[in-house]
């Protein structure tokens, strides 16, 4: 009789999941019982023990750090971000003067090789009559593989010494190995074009880029083409 009754009188075990649920019900538990912070060890994963304030402490520690990090990593992207802008903003403003073709391969030249750092550059305009040599300026077919054509937004490609070269012609210097390239197709009316930005890092143009910027210079640059080509 007396052990049938010391059994239903002993308190029911509880599940880890039914102590987590008490818990987060009751957020301020501890508050209410500070002693039994003291008698709460956790165990690390070097076996040391610590009490459960130490490990909080810790973990808060970790999860600043990672919200530093985070901060730092926005803050970089931020002034990345904004510098593009700035180049951005300045092409536009020296594209809204532009009345002449030479203008245009001067602008090309000065944006994106000294402000974008850019090895290489070059624009070619189908379908136009035009019969001026122009260093950054071919009024001819793109010389790149068919299925690179068809695309109507902005490619980063990686290519080969012979690929780079076909596509930049002579402005291209041999001997760089694998090399890439930002493709941005532009439309003006009937004519189509392509502004090619190489660089020797075969790295720095890659598929993971973001194109937002690029997609703006090809409706910058269509309107410009569609200008001259009046």
């Amino acid at each position: 009789m007396n052990s049938e009754r010391k059994k239903n009188t002993e308190a029911p075990k509880l599940s880890e999941g039914q102590v987590l649920d008490y818990l987060e019900s009751n957020p301020d538990f501890f508050n209410r019982n500070e002693e039994a912070l003291s008698r709460v060890v956790l165990q690390h994963n070097s076996g040391d023990a610590a009490s459960i304030i130490e490990r909080q402490i810790k973990t808060l520690r970790n999860r600043n750090q990672k919200i530093d990090t985070q901060m730092s990593e926005m803050i970089s992207l931020a002034k990345l971000n904004e510098e593009i802008f700035r180049k951005i903003r300045a092409l536009c403003t020296s594209m809204i003067d532009i009345e002449t073709w030479q203008q245009l391969n001067e602008s090309l030249a000065t944006h994106f090789l000294t402000n974008f750092n850019a090895d290489y550059i070059l624009c070619n305009i189908e379908e136009s009559s035009s019969t001026q040599s122009l260093d950054h300026i071919k009024f001819e077919e793109i010389r790149i593989g068919e299925s690179f054509k068809t695309g109507a937004e902005p490619l980063c490609l990686q290519l080969r010494e012979e690929e780079m070269h076909d596509l930049f012609g002579s402005i291209h210097k041999k001997g760089q190995g694998t090399e890439s390239v930002l493709i941005i197709p532009f439309g003006s009316r009937n004519r189509k074009g392509f502004l090619s930005v190489g660089s020797k890092d075969p790295l720095r143009f890659n598929n993971k880029m973001e194109t937002m910027f690029a997609s703006f210079i090809s409706s910058l640059l269509g309107r410009v083409v569609h200008r001259l080509c009046k």
